[in-house]
């Protein structure tokens, strides 16, 4: 096939989580135009000379997450600034959903290519090079006489087997030599969580708002990167995994049989993000038998009241009924929990407290837990913004707890355990990482020399340091809750967060012990 001379470029957050410009890219190169994918993260000089060197004809900015509008209209800037005429589009999330707002922070975009754009681009692509206007594409907004303009929407596409395997860079190492990659079944998700705007970016354009390639192809496109690629740990990014469509495990089942049918049941592993209440003994095992061996749980929060106010449609004692199910298969997992939201009182608190030393007390799993941000577009930000509580501006939205004690109680929180937690070398990320690597071993029967013994160190090592933080976050509660944070609690404070970055500095030590 012959290319078109010049390139398309997408400048991407990260190059391995990205299969919405990954499926892009394969279907530009499918009609014949070049195109490559460049980490956003990297040096700022390094991008401009990239670009000058490759004469684009178009630089596509993959606006996915509001946190990174800033960095991203001072790169279009500096690469405008430094002679990077070619046309600059964006895409993604936010760019679809708020174009008015992006062209007011990025000015210097031509166009938007909203929503899925594997027509879209392509036809956009096709008319700068053509000469033709461009302006009557549907899925588009571009400005014209200081107006934003919008064309109309084009629907989704329903058979997603129609689009090629997204281009990916090499793969990387996932643990013990074995290397991975992320992959989708589908796309959307039918759920109405209120602090997520997935089902608003799905159901704006005509169309399902969830759509699930054919189990043969996704089979098909893992044995391509199996036996060409030499990947073995496949990592879902679906919203929500198939496990369960309109109430049956079909979608599961063919998926598993095709996988035993082309003999890659037992040479690879796979990782899926669902609902508690998808999951069943039987299903489980029977993916189990095929290579799960990591299960993401939107957990979100530890009380009945918590869980209806974001629509989760759960209760608690149908999530821990599936925590007990995978930890009694031996089935490793990670979940989503957000114990601090707009409506959080001591009360609440303190019984998301007694919920995570259920699923975490016995070192199964790392606690983890975040604050719900008001992302664009959601319920929350909505109800928020009504409310006059929304502070901030786009991509730093954010807001203060009621009662006001709160406020100062989170920021201690953060003061103690933000490494902790959050940082990449911190103990709750090692601690994944831990069970992933146990996972791998497991898995492929590696039989590492001494793996049992840091098996059982690292547990006895999680639940400790579990308990631990529990524990202390218990006593940071009472404190800020009983008002003496302002008075005599200031000491204890500071001794709790003394304490805190000497244990995080000991259990992180340790915990590295046991797989590296």
């Amino acid at each position: 096939m012959n290319f078109f001379s010049q390139p398309v470029i997408f400048i991407v957050f990260g190059d391995y989580s990205n299969l919405g410009v990954g499926y892009l890219s394969a279907v530009l190169n499918q009609a014949g135009v070049e195109s490559r994918i460049i980490d956003f993260r990297l040096p700022y000089e390094d991008i401009l000379k990239d670009l000058k060197q490759s004469d684009p004809l178009v630089v596509g900015f993959s606006v996915i997450y509001e946190g990174y509008i800033d960095e991203f209209a001072i790169l279009v800037k500096l690469l405008k600034s430094n002679g990077i005429n070619c046309h600059f589009t964006a895409g993604g999330h936010f760019a679809s959903l708020r174009p008015q707002e992006l062209f007011s922070l990025i000015p210097e975009l031509d166009s938007i290519v909203r929503f899925e754009g594997e027509y879209t681009l392509p036809e956009l692509v096709n008319c700068l090079i053509s000469g033709i206007d461009w302006k009557s594409i549907r899925s588009i907004a571009f400005k014209e006489d200081h107006r934003i303009i919008t064309t109309p929407l084009r629907p989704l596409e329903h058979d997603l087997d129609k689009f090629p395997f997204p281009s990916r860079p090499p793969a990387r190492e996932y643990a013990y030599g074995k290397k991975y990659v992320t992959i989708l079944a589908g796309r959307g998700c039918i759920n109405d969580c209120s602090y997520c705007n997935a089902r608003e970016f799905y159901r704006t354009a005509a169309g399902p708002t969830k759509r699930t390639r054919s189990p043969e192809m996704v089979v098909r496109e893992i044995e391509h990167l199996h036996r060409g690629k030499g990947c073995s740990v496949f990592l879902f990014q679906d919203d929500d995994f198939p496990v369960k469509i309109r109430g049956n495990h079909d979608w599961i089942i063919s998926f598993c049989n095709e996988l035993k049918n082309r003999k890659l049941h037992d040479k690879i592993i796979w990782k899926i993000n669902c609902r508690p209440d998808e999951l069943d003994a039987d299903i489980l095992e029977l993916m189990r038998q095929h290579g799960l061996f990591l299960v993401f749980i939107g957990l979100e929060d530890g009380t009945d009241e918590g869980l209806a106010r974001l629509s989760k449609r759960t209760t608690v004692a149908e999530n821990l009924e599936c925590i007990n199910l995978l930890k009694n298969s031996g089935t490793r997992f990670d979940y989503g929990f957000m114990m601090f939201q707009p409506e959080t009182t001591y009360a609440s608190l303190k019984e998301n407290l007694e919920f995570l030393k259920k699923i975490c007390s016995d070192g199964y799993t790392p606690v983890s837990f975040l604050k719900l941000m008001p992302y664009f577009e959601t319920r929350i930000e909505k109800e928020l913004r009504t409310q006059g509580r929304l502070r901030g501006r786009p991509g730093y939205y954010d807001y203060d707890f009621i009662p006001v004690s709160l406020n100062d109680c989170y920021s201690t929180v953060l003061d103690c355990f933000a490494e902790w937690i959050w940082s990449a070398e911190g103990v709750t990320n090692m601690s994944k990482w831990a069970i992933n690597y146990f996972a791998v071993n497991d898995h492929f029967e590696m039989s590492r020399p001494g793996i049992e013994s840091h098996k059982e160190k690292f547990r006895n090592i999680a639940s400790e340091s579990n308990r631990y933080i529990l524990g202390t976050l218990a006593e940071l509660f009472n404190i800020f809750e009983s008002g003496s944070y302002q008075g005599k609690g200031r000491q204890a404070i500071d001794k709790i967060r003394t304490e805190a970055q000497s244990r995080h500095r000991l259990y992180r030590r340790t915990v590295r012990e046991c797989f590296l």
